[in-house]
């Protein structure tokens, strides 16, 4: 019988370390399963999940071969031996993963596509200044009378905002009910009839009352507090209501003067933000950067590095790199909140200086409905912690909901009250006609109730945190 030989020290070493690896990769794969057992977890493995399990269970594996010095050996001369069949191998298989990948929709690429060589246009009928972003009444008017703009976006005040009266104090303001539509498109009116969106319904209702529309298209609560600052002290309105959309969030990481638009169509990219007369003073290369850096990531360093991130597996290596470096690839969900909490919290204490209700209309989304084969959202916090920082459906919506209770506004949620058939357009994420005069009556009746005690506890729909 064969005395072992003695081991030197690295060689111990190692034997150690490939040791430890094994119970290592054990660990994490009873870990990755492990994750189905906790209370609100979603029944099945998806596919991060499956590839941590797999992964661990792998590298378990390879460390249980490797873990003695003759196993060492052996691998090192099989390598040497068959290193061109390894490396087909390892090519063959990233690329079997990637496909899998990219299959199934679950891993996210670092980089977005690649920007156009024409990144910017400028809109000759926008401007952004201390009341933030709005139209341009005369270029507006222009663009009308060249039947270039539909009816909806003709309809514009001499403030650039869409709404059929000015906003000027008027002489019986202390007679009438005077009420402040702050939000985004909804709020503005896109998609729906003339005269039936839900701000239109509540004016229609109200005939004696005042109401100011200052909706503008893809803007957030940043937005809405600087028209708020802007006009409630001219119009002191009694009730104000804030239609908060669940894109807010990532409206308002954004500055108000700098919006990005991608065109499904043409393929193209919109860059807005001030300008003098209709030229833009940044040159090419900033704008690139600008477009790397709305979508959450910095620009790559090269043209390989951009080719790695737009695979699923190369994204991991730039992603990694950040993460080593203190940065966090993508705009985090709690960027977006604590974005939204501080812009909601002033516009809260500036509407209780005004002395005016403020009420916030919940608009959900499509996805946000529930329906038989679509339970209501639930996310546990271990989920919440392990999976991509991505917004799933109905998430951002009861963000919403949580910060309005947190910071005591009163708030409106119609979800229970929407349909998705009926009330939604067949061809993007707005209301129909139908859903804006559906939230315009449930609206009217709260404002009804309201202006006999302009107390907004006394309508039932309203929650009162």
């Amino acid at each position: 019988m064969k005395a072992k030989k003695p081991l030197h020290g690295s060689q111990w070493v190692w034997n150690k370390v490939f040791a430890l690896l094994v119970g290592l990769g054990m660990l994490t794969a009873l870990a990755g399963i492990g994750i189905e057992l906790l209370p609100g977890a979603h029944p099945g493995l998806n596919s991060p999940q499956a590839l941590l399990i797999a992964g661990s269970l792998l590298l378990a594996l390879v460390a249980f071969r490797l873990r003695h010095a003759d196993g060492r050996r052996r691998a090192w001369g099989n390598m040497r031996r068959y290193w061109a069949l390894g490396l087909v191998i390892a090519v063959v298989t990233v690329i079997a993963l990637e496909f899998v990948l990219a299959a199934t929709d679950r891993a996210r690429l670092y980089f977005p596509p690649a920007p156009p060589e024409e990144l910017l246009k400028p809109l000759s009928r926008w401007t952004c200044d201390e009341v933030g972003c709005h139209f341009i009444y005369d270029a507006v008017v222009d663009f009308c009378e060249r039947h270039e703009l539909d009816i909806r976006r003709c309809i514009v005040n001499r403030q650039g905002f869409g709404d059929t009266e000015d906003f000027v104090a008027g002489d019986n303001f202390d007679e009438r009910l005077r009420i402040l539509m702050l939000g985004d498109s909804f709020t503005y009116g896109m998609e729906a009839d003339i005269g039936k969106s839900y701000v239109e319904t509540v004016e229609s209702n109200f005939p004696q009352s005042v109401v100011w529309n200052t909706g503008i298209p893809a803007s957030g609560t940043n937005q809405a507090l600087a028209t708020f600052q802007a006009y409630a002290p001219i119009l002191q309105p009694h009730l104000t209501i804030l239609g908060f959309f669940s894109n807010d969030f990532g409206d308002n990481v954004m500055p108000i003067d700098l919006r990005l638009w991608i065109g499904a169509e043409e393929g193209r990219i919109f860059l807005r933000q001030p300008a003098e007369g209709d030229e833009n003073a940044m040159t090419l290369d900033e704008q690139k950067a600008l477009y790397y850096r709305l979508h959450g990531v910095e620009p790559p360093g090269s043209e390989i590095e951009r080719l790695i991130g737009r695979t699923r597996i190369g994204s991991l290596l730039p992603r990694a790199i950040a993460v080593a470096r203190g940065e966090v690839p993508f705009r985090e969900v709690s960027q977006e909140i604590e974005a939204t909490r501080e812009y909601l919290r002033a516009l809260r204490d500036a509407a209780a200086a005004q002395e005016t209700a403020l009420l916030a209309l919940l608009i959900p989304d499509r996805h946000d409905i529930p329906s038989p084969d679509r339970p209501p959202f639930v996310l546990s916090e271990f989920e919440r912690l392990l999976r991509m920082p991505l917004p799933m459906a109905g998430e951002r919506y009861q963000n919403a909901v949580r910060l309005m209770e947190e910071l005591g506004i009163p708030y409106l949620n119609p979800i229970q009250a929407l349909d998705v058939e009926l009330d939604y357009t067949n061809y993007d994420m707005h209301w129909s006609t139908a859903g804006h005069q559906k939230i315009g009556a449930i609206l009217s009746d709260c404002i009804e109730d309201f202006q006999i005690s302009y107390d907004l506890s006394d309508c039932e729909q309203v929650k009162m945190p």
